[in-house]
This record gives C-alpha cells, structure tokens and sequence, in this order.
C-alpha cells in the first residue's frame, strides 16, 4: 500500500522510519523559555516534529469550564509561537500545532506548518479539518473519542477537498491509558479500511505502548513531552521527561531493525552461515569406481566448506548414477563425482 505523505522536510508512511512527535501541547504551561527548552530538548532525544496545541480559549471553550481555564493561563503569543517553529526548523524537528478555530487557522498558515493537527475531540468537527485540507497541507486526525462513522465523515472531509491528504491516530482518551484500552490491533484495520498512513497518538505512562504499536503497524507515534512530569496538571503526568523520551526513541529504532522489511529478512552476514552450516550431497561408506550411488550411501552431509558441492535438491539426480572414481567415505559429491553412462 502507497500511502506515504511528504511532511515538510520529511515522509510518513509504510517503507518510512516511524515519524516520532514530541507532544509539547500546552506542558509549557505560557512560559515562553520552558518551551524553548522543551524544542531543544525534544530535538536532542531524537523527536522528527515538535507539535503544540494553539488553541484560542475564547473560540474554543465556553467560560465556565475547566479547559476555559487550562488553555487561557497556557497561551503563547503569535510571535513566540512563531519564533518556536523557527528554532524547530534550525534543529531539524518538524513543528506544527492543533488549531480548534478558524481565526486561528488563519493566522497560522503564515507560519507554513508542514500539516496540521485535528485532535479527537475535533475530529467531529468535520470543517476544520476540511479548512486544514484546503491548505494543501497533510491533516492528521486522532480517533481517541470516535465512532466508525465519525472517521468516516471525517476522512471523506478531507478527502472532498482537491488533492487533500490526511493520516489517522489510533487514539485512547483515557488520561493515562491502561493497558486494556490500548487496542492496538486497531492500527492495522484503520490502516486498512482507510488506505491511510496510520500511527498512534499515545496516552498510556511510560513507552510500552508505543513500541508496541509500532510493532503493531503504527507509521507515526506521538507521545507527550515534559522536563518535569511531576508536575500536576495540563498533561504532565502522562508524558515522558527527555532521558525517557529519549528511551523511547531508541525502543522504536531498535524495533524498527527487528522486525524489518515485510516478505524478506537481511541476509547480511548468513552467507558464510550458509556455507558452514548447510547440509549437502556425500558419501557415508567407501565407495569404489563404478559403484551405484543410491540412498544406502549417499547423506545430507555438513561439510567445514560446501563450496561447489551439490544440493541435497539434486539427490534423486545422483541417485542410480555410478562413481567416476574412489570415493573414501565423508567424500563431498561434485559434477565430476559419477556419470549416468
């Protein structure tokens, strides 16, 4: 299946390295320094994208409730998110944000982000996502709250859109996951219903999970990012700290060469394997000129080298043939070995 996106400087998709995300979201709690620390961070632990969430309280939440809150104490300001995406790009991360409004949307196609971010309790919000598309830019969508025919309406949103490219999140909203809500053979069945790159979006503690999913077919992992995730509140207390992140990283790369590429194995290396260890066609008793060779005297035999000795598949060949000469027993049979005549 070709379903590979271009992201900025970078691809997603299956035949890809897995696309690792950084999830700064809003763990920068406003303070423009802590998110500078955490780009730096995220980029030396081996992230691919740094993403945020730049959600405007007022457009997004009504007042009274917590997120109203959360959101309005945690904004960074157009120029400091611009200058984030700037220091992104000097590190070689990917940098891009969740956008729940228009006005927002607007403002940030300024910025030239290489996609956009519709999070799960946006994905039924089917216009952004289309708006998004529009950009010509790639929309990744979590489904940690969705029903089948949420993605599907969602899916077909942007896909009504010239040209328009999406990927999809296996996605549990249960803060922190446990391990039973994980689900993660979904990826494969989203992956394969939708013909859409399709990753993970992880809120489960620790890494497990998102190895797992790799293993699992996941192209994309998006994992919470923190320096401290003890703090409480915002998503501190799912997210990796960078040493951890970093773990995570290595975890998936060393996935990645385990299992690697579909319908073959690396044969580097098994060549002298091959030769040392293979079975081949000998003799197991003395053999005189003229002799029939037959099953009572010819063995699958490992030799210190099997070069230019015959395959076990050429046996019912050898079989009924006679010996061109001696043959002391443990002889390797070649060519010249017998003759049919």
């Amino acid at each position: 299946m070709s379903n590979a996106l271009k992201f900025g400087r970078k691809r997603i998709g299956s035949g890809e390295p897995v696309f690792i995300i950084a999830e700064i979201g809003i763990n920068h709690e406003g303070d423009f320094d802590t998110c500078v620390r955490m780009v730096e961070e995220a980029a030396a632990a081996g992230a691919d994208a740094i993403k945020l969430q730049t959600i405007d309280a007022a457009r997004n939440y009504a007042p009274d409730t917590e997120s109203y809150k959360l959101f309005s104490n945690s904004e960074l300001t157009r120029e400091q998110t611009s200058q984030t995406f700037e220091l992104s790009r000097s590190l070689g991360v990917e940098p891009f944000t969740t956008v729940g409004d228009f006005a927002t949307l607007d403002w940030l196609k300024s910025l030239d982000p290489p996609g956009y971010k519709i999070s799960s309790g946006l994905l039924t919000c089917t216009p952004i996502a289309a708006s998004a598309a529009q950009t010509g830019k790639p929309v990744l969508m979590s489904t940690g709250m969705a029903q089948t025919d949420d993605i599907d309406a969602a899916v077909e949103a942007v896909g009504a859109v010239k040209d328009g490219k999406a990927a999809l999140f296996l996605c549990t909203s249960v803060y922190p996951a446990p391990r039973d809500t994980w689900a993660l053979s979904s990826i494969n069945w989203l992956s394969e219903r939708y013909g859409l790159a399709t990753g993970f979006s992880d809120h489960s503690s620790g890494d497990e999970a998102a190895v797992l999913a790799v293993a699992a077919g996941a192209v994309m992992i998006e994992k919470h990012f923190s320096l401290d995730p003890s703090r409480p509140g915002y998503d501190h207390p799912l997210s990796l700290d960078p040493s951890g992140f970093k773990k995570m990283v290595d975890g998936i790369r060393n996935a990645e060469v385990a299992l690697g590429q579909a319908g073959g194995r690396s044969q580097e290396g098994l060549s002298d394997v091959r030769r040392h260890m293979s079975r081949y066609l000998g003799v197991t008793a003395d053999i005189g000129p003229g002799q029939i060779l037959d099953r009572s005297n010819i063995g699958f035999l490992r030799f210190s080298d099997g070069a230019g000795i015959l395959p076990p598949s050429m046996f019912d060949m050898v079989c009924g043939a006679s010996a061109t000469r001696r043959l002391p027993a443990y002889s390797p049979l070649d060519r010249t070995a017998f003759s049919h005549g």
